[in-house]
Parts: structure tokens; sequence; C-alpha cells
């Protein structure tokens, strides 16, 4: 197990190899980050958002917008057909052929923040229906379907054995199976963050191996504020083994932008990724709680699939 620090002498910077930023138009006044990667229906391309109005001071309410790609452009708007969601960080995949999608619910009691997943799912983005709730205190809950057609999930619990916040995994029948009992109880993977370390799960992938490609983030509190990295590992769902953290992108390689407080400056929050031909790969990002990036990158999985 290896510092944050350690894992960022070990960082190959010759992976990175282009930056873009994402420009949606019809949102002035707004930031629009934490995106998850593209999807295509009709050969058009969507994308969830995180929107929260500009220079918003105290705590600032998030929605979940839907975007979808300009033709013949490199700007986004917004999709009015989809109904906002008062949630954040979105999420999705796909299970049985349902569109499963969620974030992050935050309640404010007095001068406390109570969050937890909030998931729905259907037949298509316009038709979602609220079908469970995870447990309070816990983000980063993300499915995945496995070859035997079962269901992965990665969950994050915080306290006593968990620290700030650990990554556990249990495996489930069936969507129904999702619920506070059920994901309370996942059993931790041991051996990857220290206890004053945050980690999390944004995205799993099926590899060529039948292994899980796991796309997530490590954090700390540090001199800086609070500093997020995308990590990525190779995850055997069965036999629990685990490859090594690996981190493949840090702030400072991508312009400097815009940030929602001086504390959240070496922020960058990994939403999806998408893996192309020739080894590279694209890798969609929040940058500094403020904005969202397009990167473009060496597969980090490809090393996984090759034992």
């Amino acid at each position: 197990m290896k510092k944050i620090n350690q894992l960022l002498k070990e960082y190959n910077h010759k992976n990175f190899i282009k930056a873009k930023k994402l420009n949606f138009l019809g949102m002035q006044g707004y930031n629009i980050y934490n995106i998850t990667a593209p999807f295509k229906i009709n050969k058009i391309s969507y994308i969830f958002g995180r929107v929260e109005p500009s220079n918003f001071k105290g705590f600032v309410p998030s929605k979940i917008l839907l975007f979808k790609k300009k033709k013949n452009s490199n700007f986004w708007v917004r999709d009015e057909k989809f109904k906002e969601l008062n949630l954040e960080d979105p999420f999705y995949t796909k299970i049985n052929n349902l569109f499963v999608m969620g974030g992050v619910e935050v309640k404010k009691n007095n001068q406390n923040l109570k969050y937890r997943i909030i998931f729905y799912r259907g037949k298509n983005i316009y038709h979602l229906k609220k079908f469970a709730k995870g447990p309070f205190g816990m983000k980063d809950i993300r499915l995945i379907q496995l070859n035997s057609k079962e269901i992965g999930v990665f969950t994050r619990p915080e306290g006593k054995k968990a620290g700030r916040g650990k990554i556990g995994f249990t495996i489930i029948k069936s969507l129904n199976e999702i619920n506070p009992h059920t994901l309370s109880n996942a059993e931790i993977i041991t051996g990857q963050f220290f206890d004053m370390e945050i980690g999390g799960v944004n995205k799993a992938l099926i590899l060529k191996n039948n292994k899980i490609g796991v796309l997530g983030h490590i954090a700390q509190k540090d001199k800086q504020g609070n500093s997020y990295y995308p990590i990525v590992f190779c995850f055997d769902p069965y036999t629990k083994e685990k490859s090594d953290l690996k981190i493949i992108l840090r702030r400072k390689d991508i312009p400097k932008g815009i940030a929602k407080n001086s504390k959240l400056c070496n922020v960058i929050f990994p939403g999806g990724i998408i893996r192309e031909n020739k080894g590279i790969a694209k890798l969609y990002v929040g940058a500094s709680d403020a904005e969202s990036y397009e990167i473009i990158i060496k597969d980090p999985f490809l090393i996984y699939e090759k034992n």
C-alpha cells in the first residue's frame, strides 16, 4: 500500500496526450462539472453533468442535467426533454438492458450535511423511475454487470474500519437487492488507502480477461486544501485479487481555469472513460469543482489485459 505522495512519484506524465475543455451553450451563470462519459443514442452524443450557479455563497444547490452535442460542433446544449434531478455527481451504466443512473442527494440539517446515493432505472433516459437508495454517509456506489449476469457493486463506507472513505465490494443477483443494508455490509477491499485518505470508484469496466478495470479517485487534505487524483486498478470480483493503485492524471497537467473556491483548486474528479483504438482512451473529468474536460491519455487498462 502506497501513500498519495508515493503514487505521484510513480506517475508517468508521458501517458498524458491532450486536454480539451468542454463548452456548454446557453449556460451562462452556471458551472458544469463532474460529468459522465458521453453515450450515444441514434448517433447523437449525450452527457450528464453536475450544474451549479456560479459565484454562489454558502450551501450550493446542485442539479443533474442532460446535454447533447450540437451537430458539427464542439458545443453541448441542454436537452430539455430530460427532467432535471436535484442530485450531484451523476453516473450511469447498463444492467439487463436497462439504463441505470443516479447521483448524490444532499440534505442540509441546520449546519450539517447528510448525503446518500439515489438510483433510477428505465428503458431509456427519458423514462427513468427511482428504485433504490443507499445509506446516508455513503457516496460513490457503482454497479457493473458481470459476464455471469450477476451485478458487481462497489461501495464507499465511512467511519470505523473505513476511515474517511474506502472501497467496498459485493455481488448481488438483482437490482432489487440494492438497499442500505446490503450496501453497508459489502466487504471492504483492504490494502488500498490510509485512514486519512479517501478512495472511491467512479466507473467500472469489464476487461478482456473478465476482470474489472476500475476508474476511481484518491483524495486527501493537504496544504493546497482538498487534493483529488484519478486512479485505476484491476480487480477480480471472485478471488478479490487487486492490482496496485495508479494515478493517471494531475490537475497541473491540464489548463488553468476557475475554481469553486481556493480549497478546491487541486481537484480532479473522474466521471467516466471511453477506451478507443490504438491504445488510447478518453477520460472525462470535473476540474476544481467548476469546469469539465475531455482528456486523451494512453489506455491505462491495457497493461491489465496482458496478464
